[in-house]
């Protein structure tokens, strides 16, 4: 018995038994932001954070100039208020001529402001003669001083200075015998305010109170000390 041979199925031939798969479509959603809105959004918020903080500098310096013009804030003023000298004599040592002596300084400290008080941190006075011979240094504790208050602040001082050269020595000597040695002090402090219970940070002063004679000072003479901020801006 001969078998019969399939035909062949000619080209492009489908199978209408056999299911047709479809491939599946790739559906493209709009973005939700084109890159020119995130663009413009980001310039838009740029521009109010650079607004609002603009807005809270002027604010803050509208607020710093009220508060100066409320309160007018002023530096203490200073002055060399009294000295007396315990102990002072110059003797001879196989260095040369050395000065020993003890005193008691008083530096006039005053509170100008009708409203805020001055927080002094610790205040050290140095005392100079002619020359520039050391004559002692003091140190008291810092303090708060009130509105409009007047204080004179007691420094202890001690020296053992040794004087080069002999004139010097007799110099020194002879100006303490006849009242006409002349004298400074040299105050270092830091300085702020104080209102209520509020205290600002402090900084950083040096006073030179000039030179004057011992009758000068003995008479209630006084000289207003110069105030120098920051190590370089000076005040008369």
């Amino acid at each position: 018995m001969s078998q019969v041979k399939p035909l062949k199925k000619p080209p492009g031939f489908k199978d209408p038994t056999i299911p047709i798969q479809m491939p599946p479509r790739k559906i493209n959603l709009p973005p939700l932001f084109s890159p020119q809105k995130r663009k413009n959004r980001t310039c838009c918020c740029c521009f109010c954070c650079f607004l609002i903080i603009l807005i809270l500098l002027l604010l803050l310096v509208a607020s710093c100039g009220f508060l100066y013009l409320w309160f007018n804030p002023k530096l203490p003023v200073f002055h060399l208020r009294s000295l007396e000298f315990t102990e002072f004599n110059v003797t001879e040592s196989q260095d040369g001529p050395k000065l020993n002596s003890q005193s008691s300084v008083g530096v006039e400290l005053k509170n100008p402001n009708r409203e805020l008080k001055i927080v002094y941190g610790d205040i050290k006075v140095e005392l100079k003669g002619e020359n520039d011979v050391n004559m002692g240094a003091g140190k008291v504790v810092g303090f708060v001083q009130e509105k409009k208050n007047v204080k004179v602040v007691k420094f202890a001082m001690k020296s053992n200075e040794l004087l080069y050269g002999e004139s010097v020595g007799k110099l020194i000597k002879i100006g303490f015998k006849n009242k006409n040695l002349r004298v400074s002090a040299d105050v270092t402090t830091a300085i702020g305010i104080g209102y209520k219970g509020w205290k600002s940070w402090k900084f950083g002063v040096r006073v030179s109170c000039g030179s004057l004679r011992l009758k000068q000072i003995e008479n209630d003479a006084t000289s207003k000390c110069g105030i120098t901020l920051f190590n370089w801006f000076h005040l008369n």
